[in-house]
């Protein structure tokens, strides 16, 4: 099958060599003035890997949406984090020149303050008025899917020095 170079950014890219981690995609001009970044945080790499799941995606989806526009740093400048439809991981696009660092670090900020996640209760917006399928989560699975990305990106000791070791050691199970 002959590939063509798309409009889609995520399209010209090799996912036959594509591997776990967080990589900018693309940036995106608006009126010359404003630049939005897209950010590609793969949670698998494709082919490698068997996809998040439909409840881990939807889980983590809520969790991240909600709490990195919470974030000190990173917060102001998040457009949107949606899921991709291939469920190897997600898409971050933000503004104001947010750099990879920052990310990671507002990630591990996050990570330290909501996971590991206990029950459906932790689920920001999982009910029938705020969201679609408030049904489809899961807890067990999230949590280590989260830890396991955590894990691309964090040595072990960087994550004992950002006080997310949790995600090395499993501490939850």
């Amino acid at each position: 099958m002959e590939s063509k170079k798309s409009v889609v950014s995520s399209f010209d890219v090799d996912h036959l060599t594509l591997k776990e981690g967080l990589y900018l995609r693309s940036v995106y001009k608006i009126n010359d003035t404003l630049a939005v970044h897209s950010w590609d945080m793969r949670f698998r790499a494709p082919m490698a890997h068997a996809p998040l799941g439909s409840g881990e995606v939807h889980t983590i989806e809520h969790l991240m949406a909600y709490y990195l526009r919470l974030d000190p740093v990173i917060g102001a400048s998040v457009v949107s984090f949606c899921p991709m439809g291939c469920k190897t991981g997600f898409y971050l696009s933000t503004m104001n020149n947010v750099d990879a660092a920052q990310i990671r670090a507002a990630l591990a900020r996050v990570y330290k303050q909501v996971f590991p996640i206990k029950s459906k209760d932790d689920i920001v917006g999982l009910n029938e008025v705020q969201c679609g399928n408030p049904g489809l989560y899961a807890v067990a699975s999230t949590n280590e899917a989260m830890a396991h990305y955590m894990r691309c990106l964090y040595t072990r000791e960087e994550a004992e020095a950002a006080g997310i070791g949790s995600i090395y050691n499993c501490e939850w199970q």
